[in-house]
């Protein structure tokens, strides 16, 4: 176990694991073979110490146990269906699992209770990441498969369809694998869910998991970044606290992100960490770079990432340009990437306006990465930032209202329990059917002629959960029809008790609206209307919604 050993314990004695890097994680190529029994033996020429426990599968347990000494967690890997990704997409692994057929599917479909207790009450595994190649890729169609390497699997997931691959099929896998995660290890386990935002996965994943791939692989690439981030920007209303939107893991120390392009690895860490992603490193750290462990060790940078009000960044674009601001625990408390996703130098800038503070009143701004003060600002902070550059602030102001919160700052409280589409009708991969600050497909929240600053726009035929824990006395908003021509229905209810209901429709004046909802728990926002243009309802708004104290 000594090479495992070194670089577990390379968390600790880089320091990181005092910053907050808790989990040391195994990836695909630990399973062997599969057993006639269901177990599974370990390949312990990779992992010696499973085998100081002789028995015909070996134990992770001495791993474990010395991962759990150092102050840290444990996490294993597995995947949904028959065989893992590796077996598909690596075929000169040396790796791979070995045996018959039957013998080298040793991914979990069939097997899920039996394998998920193994790794958590026998081998006490604290986290598993599930992926999904297994129901995706080993079609009767795949060269492996017809060379009768693997068994034909009728895909679940057809790469890059929605309406083709069974959502809800998935969906139940992943469920009852973190059925028995919660059994065998408890309400601390995590699951990782890693279907790459396929089979709606960003939309559900929330009920199955604690965190939810949004994207494809991440390469090493600047382009691929950014594609990453473009997969999950927009779903603020789908994470909060213990269920978080993942771009992948951090790319930093490899290709575009190495030693030689810290702009572009500061760039990488401050967007992850101002949209609140999980920050997994897949990097060497016993040859780290000391400026690229500076980066993603960062304590400020890192603070924002775990703010615990758990709230992800809201994005503002202008060409090459996108700002991405943060609601952060305390009263007037923001947090604000400006982010040059260009291969030219930029002047951005981030206003009172997308921060919620009250024009012409100072605020307190912190440079995270400089890590010094800058001096305060009134209305407009500004940057210039060279090709790829990022500069992430802290920034304490004055609330525009006082006692008011709006919906935009608050989107870890909501829960989008239904958003009206259904797979045939569901927005292509990585567009998400509710947002905040915009309509679905990105046009601005409009009434009476006039653009909205603020408010969620999504689909008719749907139902916002917002947790308002008895804090507020009033919600307000005013309902907006965007599309379509048929009036909608918009309803108020205070812990299910209807308290406002009002009729609108696009070709009359948009009215604001309240509703008393003092000492509620919880408020939801349904909006009801016909079907709309190719099967999908009329896109609709709650505009300038929020709540009186």
């Amino acid at each position: 176990m000594r090479r495992k050993s070194a670089r577990s314990r390379a968390i600790v004695d880089t320091g990181l694991a005092r910053k907050g890097y808790r989990f040391i994680n195994v990836d695909d190529g630990w399973a062997l073979r599969r057993l006639p029994d269901g177990r599974i033996r370990i390949r312990d020429s990779m992992f010696p110490s499973a085998a100081v426990r002789p028995s015909e599968t070996g134990s992770f347990k001495p791993f474990t146990d010395y991962i759990h000494s150092l102050g840290l967690k444990a996490g294993l890997y597995t995947d949904i269906g028959r065989n893992t990704c590796a077996q598909i997409w690596d075929a000169d692994s040396p790796n791979l699992p070995v045996g018959t057929i039957a013998e080298r599917q040793v991914g979990s479909f069939g097997h899920a209770a039996q394998d998920i207790r193994t790794m958590f009450a026998d081998w006490r595994f604290d986290y598993v990441k599930i992926d999904a190649c297994g129901v995706a890729d080993y079609t009767s169609a795949a060269a492996p498969v017809k060379a009768d390497q693997y068994q034909a699997f009728a895909p679940m997931i057809v790469r890059g369809n929605i309406p083709a691959s069974d959502a809800g099929a998935v969906e139940k896998l992943y469920a009852t694998l973190g059925d028995a995660v919660r059994r065998w290890g408890g309400d601390a386990a995590v699951l990782s869910i890693c279907a790459w935002g396929e089979a709606l996965s960003p939309l559900w994943g929330h009920r199955r998991g604690n965190l939810w791939r949004t994207s494809p692989d991440i390469e090493f690439t600047w382009q691929s970044m950014l594609g990453n981030i473009d997969s999950m920007v927009d779903g603020a209303l789908y994470a909060g606290p213990g269920h978080w939107n993942d771009p992948d893991m951090l790319a930093i120390g490899h290709g575009d992100f190495d030693a030689h392009h810290l702009v572009e690895a500061r760039s990488h860490f401050t967007m992850w960490a101002i949209m609140a992603s999980p920050l997994l490193l897949g990097y060497d750290l016993r040859t780290a770079a000391p400026a690229l462990l500076d980066i993603v060790g960062n304590p400020e940078v890192i603070a924002i990432d775990q703010d615990p009000a758990g709230n992800q960044g809201v994005p503002y674009r202008t060409g090459e340009t996108m700002v991405v601001v943060r609601t952060l625990a305390g009263t007037g408390a923001r947090a604000a990437a400006l982010f040059n996703r260009g291969n030219a130098p930029v002047e951005a800038r981030v206003t009172w306006q997308q921060l919620g503070f009250a024009p012409g009143r100072r605020a307190a701004v912190r440079d995270v990465w400089a890590r010094r003060d800058r001096e305060d600002a009134t209305d407009t902070i500004t940057a210039k930032l060279p090709a790829h550059g990022a500069v992430l602030l802290r920034v304490r102001g004055t609330p525009a209202d006082p006692n008011a919160a709006l919906l935009d700052e608050m989107p870890a409280r909501m829960n989008i329990a239904v958003d009206g589409l259904s797979p045939a009708t569901a927005l292509p991969m990585g567009q998400f059917p509710a947002r905040i600050g915009s309509a679905p497909d990105g046009s601005p929240l409009t009434a009476n002629g006039r653009r909205l600053a603020n408010g969620i726009g999504l689909f008719a035929n749907s139902r916002i959960e917002v947790r308002s824990d008895g804090q507020f006395r009033r919600f307000f908003a005013t309902p907006l029809v965007l599309s379509g021509t048929q009036p909608v229905r918009f309803r108020i209810y205070a812990d299910r008790t209807l308290v406002k209901e009002i009729a609108a429709d696009r070709s009359a004046e948009a009215r604001s609206i309240e509703a008393d909802v003092e000492g509620a728990r919880v408020v939801e926002l349904v909006a009801v209307g016909a079907p709309g243009d190719r099967g999908r309802p009329a896109m609709v708004g709650w505009g300038d919604a929020g709540f009186r104290r």
